[in-house]
């Protein structure tokens, strides 16, 4: 009984990093028995409870600002 061997090629940009290949019955059995982390709910005080509101009605409005707005905007007053 002859066996053949798959082939694969692995990017360059992989190939120096931590890379595992396992089959893939094992990864769905991995993936089953993972559980996500749990966190602590924990109240808001009042006065955090108003400032989200205040940034949800300034987000419905659409005055937000971009992240590439805020970025440039930063790199203007660090070259002054």
């Amino acid at each position: 009984m002859l066996r053949t061997m798959t082939i694969i090629t692995i990017p360059k940009h992989l190939a120096h990093k931590d890379l595992v290949l396992i089959p893939r019955a094992e990864y769905e059995e991995m993936k089953r028995g993972y559980t996500p982390r749990v966190f602590k709910e924990v109240a808001m005080t009042k006065t955090q409870k108003r400032e989200l509101d205040v940034a949800r009605r300034d987000y419905a409005r659409g005055d937000v600002v971009t992240l590439d707005v805020l970025r440039r905007d930063l790199e203007r007053r660090n070259s002054r």
